[in-house]
């Protein structure tokens, strides 16, 4: 009996220069024209549950909650999926915070999908497990 793999169940989501262009000061996303096409077509056509897993710096968890309220695209992503670099499991391309999305997810991690504009980053998530798709959005 051959095992057929398990479907991807979730995609976690690069915010900036994934998703749109984030500026500091102050603190706003702006959305790249295809990005909510995308989140529609993971979670409505797909069935995937949506989330995001960032480098924040010295932001708080918080603030990019906010963030993504602001830009629309909360209503999208699962709360428990919003994964940072301030929740102690290291940050991106680092293992553990793919892991950890992983566990938060409560799926095994080759049911995991990470979606970035980085490389380096994408290459990472392959490597712990996940499946990865680079995106460079145009505009």
């Amino acid at each position: 009996v051959e095992m057929q793999p398990k479907p991807l169940s979730v995609a976690f989501f690069d915010i900036g220069g994934t998703l749109g262009t984030v500026s500091l000061a102050p603190l706003e996303l702006k959305l790249f024209p295809t990005t909510i096409s995308w989140l529609q077509n993971f979670r409505d056509i797909l069935g995937m549950r949506l989330g995001v897993i960032s480098n924040i710096g010295d932001l708080q968890p918080a603030n990019i909650t906010a963030l993504l309220q602001s830009a629309g695209l909360l209503k999208f992503l699962s709360a428990d999926l919003i994964i940072t670099s301030r929740d102690g499991h290291g940050q991106k391309p680092e293992s553990a915070i793919y892991q950890f999305a992983a566990i938060k997810a409560a799926l095994p991690i080759n049911q995991c999908l990470y979606i970035g504009e980085d490389p380096v980053e994408v290459q990472a998530a392959i490597k712990t497990g996940m499946s990865g798709i680079v995106r460079r959005p145009a505009g």
